[in-house]
């Protein structure tokens, strides 16, 4: 699996790996075998008959749109994160500005402040899902509410994968680190206090290494 080391402003360190987007739809079609467990789960209820299995389908896709919506707010390294859980091998490119050494100790540096933010932020928002899940039982009648209470819960488990994602990169053994120069040229642009022209060369950089969602990442950050 790919991964790219890339300091921003102010040195911060940023890991990005290409993911695939998810479109916000309203009630797609799931496939049972997607990566997704959430989906596989929807694709299950689909192929059963009865009231309650509509009502829980329409429930989750609620939840599920909801919270994709709402995580335009979230940081996108969690979602780095969580697909790093599932990395058997890690290739690791970083700029030719750093050593292959440099480039190691920022990547586990930052590793461990991930799991340990994820950690903390996993035990709040499991406090704050319990405390809401019993405000629920109270709000059922009321629809609209519920989502928002469901969110702690929501972002509880999103916390948890994050953290098991940085716990098992710290003890991936195979490792590939190489420099990338282009990842030079897009900390540069980061680097600077530039205009919006000066962010679409980030674009071009991005189309050359075959990512397509990176400027949309970056763009976080800028």
């Amino acid at each position: 699996m790919n991964f790219y080391l890339i300091r921003s402003r102010k040195n911060s360190v940023i890991l990005y790996t290409e993911t695939e987007r998810i479109p916000l739809k309203t009630f797609p079609a799931p496939a049972s075998d997607s990566p997704d467990l959430v989906d596989r789960f929807i694709a299950r209820l689909s192929t059963k008959q009865g009231r309650l299995a509509r009502f829980l389908k329409k429930l989750i896709v609620l939840i599920r749109d909801t919270y994709y919506k709402l995580e335009k707010k979230i940081d996108p390294m969690e979602q780095v994160f969580k697909r790093l859980r599932h990395a058997s091998h890690l290739n690791l490119f970083y700029s030719p500005g750093l050593s292959e050494a440099e480039a190691s100790e920022k990547f586990e540096a930052l590793l461990i402040r991930q799991k340990n933010k994820h950690t903390f932020w996993t035990g709040v928002d499991f406090i704050i899902s319990i405390v809401a899940f019993s405000l629920s039982l109270f709000l059922i009648p009321l629809p609209g509410p519920n989502v928002f209470l469901y969110y702690p819960a929501l972002r509880t488990v999103s916390h948890y994968l994050a953290r098991r994602g940085a716990r098992h990169g710290l003890t991936i053994k195979k490792r590939c680190l190489s420099p990338l120069p282009l990842i030079s040229d897009i900390e540069a642009v980061l680097n600077q206090r530039g205009s919006r022209r000066e962010f679409a060369r980030i674009h071009h950089l991005a189309q050359q290494l075959k990512l397509e969602h990176l400027p949309h990442f970056l763009e976080r950050y800028s």
